[in-house]
C-alpha cells in the first residue's frame, strides 16, 4: 500500500518555488514512511485511491482560502472521511480535516513564520518522546477557532492556542505547523512525521 498525499494548492496557482515545497514534503514523506508515496491535487482527487492508501497527507497551501473551490473542497471533504485511513494534515491540511470534522477556522492574530517554538500539551500519541518545547517550521495566516468534538488539542503557542491536535478514533492528526521542514539543530519535525506513520501502521 502507498501513502497519499493530496496537494491542497490549486494546480493553477503553484508556483515554481511552491511545486519545489511539495517535492521536498513528498521525498520527505517517502523517506519517514518506507512507503511508496502517491501524489495527487484537491481538484482532482481520487476517493479510490484514498480509500485504497496506507494513509493520507493533506499538504498546506500558500493560497489565501478565498482563491480555493469550495465545491472541489467538499469533495475532498467527501473523499477524506469515506476513506476511513488515517490522517495527517499539515498547516492549511490540518485546517481543513479540522472543518471536515464540523470545526471552524478563521483568521489569525497574528501571522507566524520560521521557526518557532510551541508548547507540548498531550504526549500519548504523534508528540511522543518530545521535550516540553520544540522549535518547528511556521507558515501561516489562519487558525482554528473552534475544534469539533473528539479532537484532543497536543500543542499550543502564544500567538496559536490550537498547534497539533489528535483524534485516535478516527486516527487524525494534524499539525499548524510544517513537520516536513526541519534541520539538524530543530529536528522535531521528522520525529513527528515518523509517529504518525508508526500510528498509521
Amino acid at each position: 500500500m502507498a501513502v497519499e498525499i493530496v496537494f491542497t494548492e490549486r494546480r493553477s496557482l503553484l508556483t515554481e518555488a511552491r511545486a519545489a515545497n511539495f517535492e521536498r514534503l513528498r521525498e520527505r514523506v517517502a523517506r519517514a514512511s518506507e512507503r511508496p508515496v502517491q501524489v495527487a491535487y484537491y481538484e482532482d482527487v481520487d476517493p479510490l485511491r484514498l480509500r485504497a492508501a496506507d494513509s493520507i497527507v493533506l499538504s498546506g497551501s500558500s493560497a489565501p482560502w478565498s482563491e480555493h473551490e469550495p465545491d472541489m473542497l467538499d469533495g475532498l471533504g467527501e473523499a477524506v472521511v469515506g476513506a476511513g485511513r488515517p490522517v495527517l494534515g499539515i498547516c492549511a491540511g490540518m485546517q481543513l480535516q479540522a472543518r471536515f470534522a464540523g470545526s471552524s477556522i478563521g483568521p489569525a492574530a497574528s501571522r507566524e513564520d520560521g521557526y518557532l517554538p510551541i508548547r507540548i500539551d498531550d504526549r500519548s500519541d504523534l508528540l511522543r518522546g518530545l521535550p516540553d518545547e520544540v522549535v518547528v517550521f511556521q507558515d501561516h495566516s489562519h487558525e482554528i477557532t473552534e475544534l469539533a468534538p473528539g479532537f484532543r488539542v497536543l500543542a499550543s503557542s502564544s500567538a496559536c492556542a490550537i498547534q497539533a491536535i489528535g483524534d485516535s478514533e478516527r486516527r487524525w492528526w494534524g499539525t499548524q505547523f510544517h513537520p516536513e521542514e526541519f534541520r539538524p539543530e530543530h529536528p522535531a519535525g521528522e520525529e513527528i512525521l515518523r509517529a504518525f506513520f508508526a500510528l498509521a501502521s
